[in-house]
């Protein structure tokens, strides 16, 4: 009985304790302001720095992509020439996500709005999302059960942007809130808590597994 009890409890307030953790927020001030002059989605913005960094303004990939977004130095350059930055530090907080911002907004100009694209893009690069959709196999592969490492950036971002846009539609100053999809739930609470555990096993699953 107490077990049962135990386990209750832990599916209940578990989520509230840990949502912070798994699905952080900070830097709110510049995600508003440059999805609001850029056109971006602000939970996607967050969604895109949650996966690239975990909002870590240091962090550098072994391929040499720095900051909250994640910019290779080329595309860094690109993207300050667009935005008139003749001088700019790549892991400063707020240029990481002006540029971001500028970039995405790129993507889904380039792809129509199509957000699978864009963020294929974002992931991979043009050339090889261009490819896709040259040889007509672009759904095929986004769409897929394949563990590949764009297929699973596409799914994870469209979910953490979900699961901001519930969340911290508050703070990200979105008038008409996403709701999270999945099966019909009563309240955001709810939809929430679910997200949060889906989250901890996927993580739990990501470490047995070696990813």
């Amino acid at each position: 009985m107490f077990a049962v009890l135990l386990a209750g409890f832990l599916y209940l307030f578990v989520p509230s304790f840990l949502a912070d953790e798994v699905y952080p927020l900070k830097y709110t001030e510049y995600i508003k302001k440059y999805s609001t002059e850029y056109g971006v989605d602000p939970a996607l913005v967050a969604a895109v720095i949650l996966q690239e960094s975990r909002f870590n303004n240091e962090a550098v990939s072994p391929m040499g992509a720095k900051g909250l977004m994640q910019f290779m130095p080329s595309t860094a350059a690109t993207v300050a020439k667009e935005a008139g930055r003749a001088k700019y530090d790549i892991f400063d907080a707020e240029t990481s996500i002006q540029f971001g911002a500028i970039h995405l907004r790129d993507l889904l100009n380039k792809y129509n709005g199509n957000i699978d694209q864009a963020l294929a893009g974002y992931n991979a690069g043009t050339g090889t999302v261009d490819r896709w959709l040259r040889l007509d196999t672009f759904q095929k592969i986004i769409n897929s059960d394949s563990r590949g490492e764009t297929v699973r950036y596409v799914k994870k971002v469209k979910n953490y942007q979900n699961v901001y846009a519930t969340m911290y539609w508050r703070e990200l100053g979105i008038e008409n809130p996403m709701k999270l999809q999945g099966p019909e739930v009563k309240n955001e609470k709810e939809q929430v808590r679910g997200f949060v555990w889906t989250q901890i096993f996927s993580n739990f699953v990501n470490v047995v597994a070696g990813d």
